[in-house]
């Protein structure tokens, strides 16, 4: 490794934690959540305003930033050694749909693992032993959001590590090699196009090697990620009478990542509606649903019989299939109730039993994300939309670590679309493959990791992702890209915090890796 010791921050922890609190709150004030609607790179405004604070940000320190086009920001911080291998650390710049901007975070100090108090939403009850991945936090200042929606630590506070980064390696005395701090904009909706000059530029400028700072947990190390694929199921209408008797509900299930599903209880309004199906009375049918198009786990509903106390009976029973899930933030809103003659399609019904039988069915395992941890892939029907012709769509997620078994999964939703009479409206796509093979070449980037942690005495967690990166397009020019994790809970959910000591230690963790990477001559 060199002959010379690593040099830690001169900034102390409660610095560290100050710098990281300032740049957290300057991000997340900002709204660059992307639009899979849109056609344009970035698909969002917000993404340019960022890209643009962060240039603002990064030059006050003197460093060389580059803004493209497609809001992607390079930001180059000169070499101190000779010889040593360029360092590409990237991030994202845009969040999930459905991310609330923040201009004040809420703070709860040295947390004893009580449940948090969130302003804007008491049903939750985040507590150490309700969730009890959180029990490394104990004792720490957390920093979290009003409890209504997420607030963008995917992957803001990957960016906040580096914005902490780049202000410690501006103070003299760190030796290290070239480090390119990249932002890029639509991870969160795969826009590869985005990247493909970036990444050619970064290969033709001689970088071979690279981090992600886009994981979860604390100090954890990614150099495998899902292979991917999406599938969707049109089914088309049928006018039917129904009932006249109608009650419109909105059904709000538990949000999270498809990552932490399993341990953080997610619970889709969709799969809710389809496990009641075959328990509502004979007489009552589902007419109209709609996923919320911001918040994936909840969704509209309306409901018909020609009986009034029948849908009562239903109302009853969705309220019956939420009830264990209410401390986790599921609750039901009866919006109203009225009478309407008027016919309406069968599709919802359709889609509903076609997502019942997929559940139902034997198929690969884990079916489920909410089942599905560690090395287990899963299949997540989690989205159902109408459509102008009175059809509707459903969307699922299928993902895998090995691609024979993405492949069954795929299989088996083409199975019951086939059963079920639909496979016409079926439509299957890859989107994204397991880096781990591709890795395999680069042992390096999990050794540099670990070694930066030794500092810290801290042992990592070498974990696949349960998710990806969006890095297809470095790898495929010979860059080696692995994961780092930024240390929070509960991603993509109103629930989601880190802490003020998590800020100082990862900034610490990535000042001691680039030392590690410069210390080694290409």
């Amino acid at each position: 490794m060199g002959t010379y010791q690593l040099k830690a921050p001169n900034a102390d922890v409660d610095t560290l934690s100050r710098w990281g609190l300032q740049h957290l709150q300057r991000v997340v004030a900002i709204d660059s959540q992307s639009n899979e609607k849109s056609l344009t790179i970035p698909s969002t405004e917000g993404q340019k305003e960022l890209s643009q604070d962060l240039e603002s940000f990064f030059s006050s320190f003197g460093y060389d930033v580059h803004r493209d086009q497609c809001a992607n920001l390079v930001v180059r911080i000169p070499a101190t050694v000779d010889d040593a291998p360029k360092l590409a650390l990237m991030v994202h710049i845009d969040t999930a749909e459905g991310t609330q901007a923040l201009q004040t975070l809420s703070r709860t100090a040295a947390w004893t693992g009580a449940p948090i108090s969130y302003p804007a939403n008491s049903r939750l009850n985040v507590s150490a032993s309700a969730y009890p991945s959180t029990q490394k936090f104990l004792g720490e200042d957390l920093i979290h959001g009003p409890g209504e929606a997420p607030f963008g630590l995917d992957d803001k506070l990957g960016m906040t590590h580096l914005m902490s980064l780049a202000r410690i390696l501006a103070e003299p005395g760190y030796r290290h090699g070239e480090v390119l701090l990249v932002f890029r904009p639509d991870e969160e909706i795969g826009r590869m196009e985005a990247l493909e000059s970036l990444a050619h530029e970064l290969a033709a400028s001689g970088v071979r090697h690279g981090y992600t700072i886009d994981g979860i947990a604390p100090f954890e190390v990614n150099v495998e990620n899902f292979n991917a694929a999406g599938a969707q199921v049109t089914t088309p209408a049928t006018s039917i009478d129904v009932g006249a008797h109608r009650a419109v509900v909105r059904i709000h299930g538990v949000k999270s990542h498809g990552a932490t599903a399993k341990a953080e209880g997610y619970l889709n309004a969709l799969t809710v509606a389809a496990r009641c199906l075959n328990e509502w009375p004979d007489s009552v049918t589902p007419i109209h649903f709609m996923t919320d198009s911001l918040s994936e786990t909840s969704a509209r509903l309306e409901l018909a019989s020609n009986r009034p106390s029948d849908i009562n009976v239903a109302i009853e029973v969705l309220e019956n299939m939420l009830e264990p899930h209410k401390a986790r933030g599921a609750y039901l809103d009866v919006e109203s109730q009225y009478v309407d003659g008027s016919p309406a399609s069968d599709s919802v019904v359709r889609a509903l039993h076609f997502v019942s039988c997929f559940i139902a069915s034997e198929g690969p395992l884990p079916r489920l994300s909410e089942d599905s941890e560690g090395w287990e892939g899963y299949s997540n029907p989690y989205s159902l939309t109408m459509i102008p012709s009175g059809g509707s769509i459903l969307r699922f997620r299928l993902r895998d670590f090995d691609a024979v078994a993405l492949e069954a999964r795929c299989a088996h939703v083409a199975r019951i679309a086939s059963v079920l009479g639909v496979a016409e409206g079926l439509e299957i796509e890859s989107q994204y493959t397991n880096m781990g093979p591709r890795l395999a070449k680069f042992p390096e980037l999990v050794q540099w990791a670990v070694e930066a942690l030794k500092p810290l005495n801290i042992e990592p967690a070498v974990d696949p992702i349960r998710g990806g990166t969006g890095v297809d397009p470095f790898i495929a020019r010979g860059i080696g890209i692995a994961n780092l994790g930024t240390g929070y809970f509960a991603p993509e959910s109103e629930k989601e915090f880190t802490s003020e000591q998590s800020l100082a230690r990862h900034a610490q963790w990535l000042t001691y890796l680039v030392q590690v990477v410069g210390a080694h001559s290409e």
